[in-house]
């Protein structure tokens, strides 16, 4: 006997309507109205590989995943660790009405950090307490 003799008998039309979903048995690369005729060889196809090289395995994606987050951290505290940076050069300017020593240290030095600058306002002018509008004042300078 051949294939051809049975074909009738191993491909079947396929129902207009189905009631039930097809459940898949077998080599799974086989279409699902095709029966394996019993004697036939069995192929098996070949997998292709996609270009692009070997894929990295999982201890080596931890690795580098662990030495990505190892260099942001370490940037972040020697970043955090110098200094705030106080303009060295000074200049008087008078106090606005209604400022105080945080604002004036803003709009003088607006790059720097302000309680730095406020600091050493208090040291280049020897002040404690509230300043008085008008009060000329020798305080550090960067634009």
């Amino acid at each position: 006997m051949s294939a051809t003799t049975h074909k009738p008998e191993v491909e079947a039309p396929i129902p207009a309507t189905r009631t039930r979903p097809v459940v898949r048995r077998g080599a799974p690369d086989r279409p699902p109205t095709r029966r394996r005729v019993a004697g036939a060889p069995r192929v098996l196809a070949r997998r292709v590989h996609l270009p692009g090289g070997p894929r990295l395995s999982l201890v080596w994606g931890l690795a580098a995943a662990s030495a990505a987050c190892a260099a942001v951290v370490g940037l972040g505290m020697l970043a955090s660790a110098t200094e705030p940076m106080v303009p060295s050069t000074t200049k008087v300017v008078r106090v606005l009405p209604g400022e105080n020593l945080w604002e004036l240290a803003e709009r003088v030095a607006p790059s720097s950090d302000a309680s730095a600058v406020v600091e050493r306002i208090r040291e280049l002018n020897g002040v404690d307490g509230v300043v008085q509008p008008g009060q000329p004042l020798t305080v550090p300078f960067s634009r």
